[in-house]
């Protein structure tokens, strides 16, 4: 999800250098909430290539992959993009009808054998540019030149509405959010020192914590609410464009590398990130005077799921202190 947030700034460009243009965009089914009534998207091809490896044997499967095929080659495209640099991806590219076929040279894809499915390639701007400005690199095939960033993200008048009856009732009106989930072990702080972390926030700026969560998280969100002393608070459950009325209300979201995150930097909400096997310069919270917490020890960054028999030192090695002086900064920032 966080990769579709980095990625609205290269479409925004696009749609503005292409305004007549058919814009479609391949996404993952669990994550189309970010892109629907994007005014820069035309159409939305979904897959799901999650829930395919699950059941990779089952005759249903097949038949929706055949199909998600069939809807990636519909239309005939003047251009295909591959920000993201995976396999998967590059594939995906490659089946859809079109003669060009744009992505990065090898040194610079998560996976170097993207590259042999591309009939152009791109060398990335920089030794190590935030995603954002990589992707916005890949333009320069197509003589797009900027380093605009636009987040149109819409949310509906009754989420809004609901988040703002939510609120009321809790009695909330200046607070910070706390996001203990991640889509990776190796990303998750411990729900224990986000708990300690609120409790230090509440001592020290009289603000209470509201912590949310995504599906099967609920519990790690309970951890967090017992080690806090009271100064937390469960947020109610929310699909992700249900989060974001929440999210731009708060004082301040911190949280590991994860896509509410990088959807609070893209709303303009002050960020603190906690980051562990992920590069914060490649990835981290992009707002002016947002903060990264980041220990550098000799294995990261590694970009890797499950840490490989280091203890997970990366992350583990972050103390509450660490944090919460990144919250005094950016809490003292403009």
């Amino acid at each position: 999800m966080g990769d579709l947030v980095h990625t609205l700034p290269a479409v925004a460009a696009l749609r503005s250098r292409f305004p007549d243009a058919r814009i479609d965009w391949l996404v993952e089914s669990r994550h189309r909430e970010v892109l629907l009534d994007n005014p820069d998207v035309n159409g939305l091809i979904e897959v799901d290539t999650l829930g395919w490896r699950r059941s990779l044997y089952s005759p249903r499967t097949w038949r929706e992959i055949r199909a998600s095929i069939a809807r990636i080659r519909e239309r005939r495209y003047d251009f295909v993009l591959d920000l993201q640099g995976t396999i998967k991806s590059a594939v995906s590219a490659f089946l859809a009808r079109s003669d060009r076929r744009i992505g990065f040279g090898a040194g610079h894809l998560k996976e170097r054998a993207a590259s042999f499915l591309y009939t152009e390639r791109v060398t990335a701007n920089g030794a190590r540019p935030h995603v954002i400005d990589r992707h916005l690199g890949l333009l320069r095939a197509l003589d797009i030149d900027t380093q605009d960033r636009r987040f149109p993200i819409s949310v509906s008048p009754a989420a809004e509405a609901a988040a703002e009856v939510e609120l009321a009732r809790m009695n909330l009106r200046d607070y910070v959010l706390l996001n203990p989930g991640g889509s990776w072990v190796t990303k998750r702080w411990s729900p224990e020192r986000f708990g300690k972390l609120a409790s230090a926030i509440r001592r020290e700026w009289k603000l209470e914590s509201l912590v949310v969560w995504g599906p099967g998280e609920e519990g790690m969100a309970q951890e967090v609410l017992e080690a806090s002393e009271g100064a937390a608070r469960l947020a109610p459950k929310t699909s992700l464009r249900e989060l974001v009325p929440y999210i731009r209300r708060a004082r301040l979201f911190v949280s590991g590398d994860s896509g509410p995150l990088h959807l609070a930097s893209a709303c303009g909400v002050p960020a603190v990130g906690i980051f562990g096997p992920t590069d914060p310069a490649r990835n981290g919270p992009f707002g002016e005077g947002d903060e990264a917490v980041w220990k550098h020890v000799d294995c990261a960054p590694c970009y890797k799921q499950r840490c490989p028999g280091y203890g997970n030192v990366c992350l583990t090695s972050i103390e509450v202190e660490d944090v919460l002086g990144a919250v005094r900064r950016r809490m003292a920032a403009k």
